[in-house]
């Protein structure tokens, strides 16, 4: 009996992962452990015989992040699996991620039977209540053991959790009880799989996901906008599957073409530099005053907004506001007061569009012209400005880095920025550069953790890419180097190190009555970490000046496995020079707000 119960084990869990491969799940990333054993047979047996990856960790934490990169690269659910206990409780961070960046995920978590919960037995908690508060569905076999689960049950769980995963893309956790004997013999692994030769479920694909029913658009979203006024369209990082992409674009290209407003566009939205109407250094435009009109102007948002204070500030004092999402229906209005359309720009668009024709065909849009027309005029200068005053020569600067990287990095190549300093410089001072190519960022629940792993998992996907990430970001995922063993990554990692957290010099922090700036938030650390990419086997080279940034990067793009490459910069001293290329914008451009407002 007990070997058959083990057998049916590894049965059940071969079944399981092969239905999920079938549904087009590719990679797998397996964490160790006891509990999990049938799960991780069965994904080894899968990915010798089937479309399948298997990688390993042994961080579930790592782990998780690197499941995540992976789907936030391919569009499609990346599994991960570990046994229970605290090994689940680690998952939380990459489930939050997740969750509010719209990314698809499948947790496969396993768990000891209800005989042995709340007794006291070794690694036996609350595992099933530890991710439900961010996943988007919840999922578990029979609690007394997966060897007890119907057919019917098993096919819910499987058609359920793939379905919830991508509809409106995000986490699902499926908690699997095992009883013991939990390894089958060796006879019995050879028996189970050849018997599953035969079975039908690699047979056809299944559809991403069920085409999601859209209702008639109301008259109040369509009438929301005046496309003959003029307005502003924001487009936030994308959130959308990527089978939605392309009409993303072409909707946003022909709203510029029949309103001809300017475009404000965060570098992770995926839009490309052949969009018409983008203005590229939005944010010194408001941080100067060119975007303060004492009228109501419209603005069109499109997905969450871009990491910026001072648009936020700005939207504040502009009431007309339509926000549009790609299905997903919570509240991502922290203005407030937009109108919320949920159901993708695309649709709304053509709905739109279809209504507004005839008007749109004969409307008079001078004032908008003129509105465009001047912001392009000063977009421009800033743009030729920034060039004379950042230099690729001399002193490493962060917004001299964020100018000219993706000036010297090939267009083939995409970009991660980390969630800090780096995609604010990156929004600011890059231009053009912003959108030549896919540019990868994890901005949901805007923290650094997982920087690292993020990283390695986009590049599985990707190929070679860089990742742009600050010192602390770097240092909080050391364990991100692991994968450098195991998996096909090439990951170039650009490491700035201004000595801890940077960013905390932008703080409106004057003084301090008790403690350390340092101690308190910048926490600048001992490690090195040309010595610790040594340690993980990981070649790298430190750049002194910006003229030898362009030899550093030629030999991390050729280069066939992962290098560090690590820029020393110092951020009280950079804070001091973003404070200086603003106010001496201000300076120049100090009547040009007034002028246009009277203009328009």
């Amino acid at each position: 009996m007990a070997l058959s119960l083990a057998r049916y084990n590894f049965s059940i869990c071969l079944k399981l992962i092969k239905a999920f491969v079938a549904k087009g799940m590719k990679y797998i990333v397996l964490c160790p452990g006891s509990r999990s054993g049938p799960l991780a047979l069965a994904a080894a047996s899968v990915s010798r015989r089937f479309d399948l990856k298997l990688l390993t960790s042994i961080d579930e934490r790592s782990a998780a992040f690197l499941a995540l990169g992976i789907s936030a690269a391919n569009g499609k659910a990346t599994g991960v699996i570990t046994t229970s206990g605290s090994a689940v409780a680690n998952l939380l961070p990459a489930a939050v991620e997740a969750d509010r960046s719209c990314h698809p995920l499948l947790f496969f978590t396993a768990d000891r039977p209800l005989r042995l919960k709340e007794c006291g037995a070794n690694q036996s908690v609350n595992q099933e209540d530890f991710l439900r508060s961010v996943c988007r569905h919840y999922e578990e076999s029979p609690k007394e053991g997966m060897h007890l689960i119907t057919k019917e049950r098993f096919k819910t769980l499987i058609e359920k959790s793939w379905e919830k995963a991508h509809s409106v893309a995000g986490p699902v956790h499926i908690n699997l009880s095992f009883e013991e004997p939990l390894n089958p013999s060796l006879i019995d692994q050879r028996e189970v799989l050849d018997e599953c030769k035969t079975d039908k479920f690699l047979k056809s694909k299944s559809d991403l996901v069920s085409k999601k029913y859209l209702d008639k658009v109301s008259n109040k979203f369509l009438k929301a906008l005046d496309p003959l006024s003029v307005g502003i369209v924001i487009v936030g990082p994308w959130r959308g599957r990527p089978n939605q992409l392309l009409d993303f674009r072409n909707a946003l290209k022909r709203w510029h073409d029949v309103t001809g407003w300017p475009i404000i566009a965060d570098p992770l939205s995926s839009i490309t530099k052949s969009q018409k109407g983008l203005l590229l250094h939005w944010e010194l435009l408001l941080s100067v005053g060119l975007l303060s009109f004492t009228e109501d102007i419209q603005v069109l948002r499109l997905g969450p907004l871009p990491c910026s204070r001072e648009l936020q500030l700005w939207l504040e004092k502009h009431k007309t506001q339509l926000l549009v999402t790609e299905g997903d229906n919570r509240n991502l209005d922290p203005i407030g007061g937009a109108l919320q359309f949920s159901d993708g720009f695309s649709y709304w668009f053509n709905t739109f569009y279809k209504s507004f024709k005839p008007i749109l065909s004969t409307q008079d849009n001078s004032k908008i012209k003129l509105f465009s027309g001047k912001l392009d005029q000063y977009d421009l200068f800033i743009d030729r400005w920034l060039d004379r005053k950042l230099f690729l020569k001399g002193k490493i600067t962060e917004p001299s880095l964020a100018r000219w990287l993706p000036r010297l990095l090939p267009s083939s190549v995409s970009v991660m920025l980390a969630a800090s300093s780096p995609i604010r410089d990156w929004m600011i001072y890059s231009g053009e550069g912003s959108f030549s190519r896919r540019c990868f960022g994890f901005r949901g629940a805007s923290g650094i953790d997982g920087t690292l792993s993020l990283g390695m998992g986009i590049s599985i996907v990707m190929g070679k890419m860089v990742l742009i990430t600050g010192d602390l970001a770097l240092f909080h995922d050391t364990n991100g180097w692991l994968f450098s063993d195991n998996i096909n990554t090439n990951l170039v990692v650009i490491m700035i190190d201004n000595s801890g957290g940077g960013i905390f010099n932008q703080l409106n922090v004057d003084q301090i009555h008790d403690g350390d700036f340092k101690e308190i938030f910048t926490m600048p650390q001992r490690v090195c970490p040309l010595t610790l990419a040594k340690a993980y086997g990981v070649a790298y080279r430190q750049v002194a000046c910006l003229e030898d940034l362009e030899v550093a990067i030629e030999w991390g793009i050729s280069s066939s496995s992962n290098v560090l490459i690590r820029v020393c910069t110092n951020s009280s001293e950079d804070h001091k020079l973003r404070v200086s290329l603003r106010n001496d914008l201000k300076k120049h451009f100090q009547c040009s707000s007034q002028n246009l407002a009277n203009e328009i």
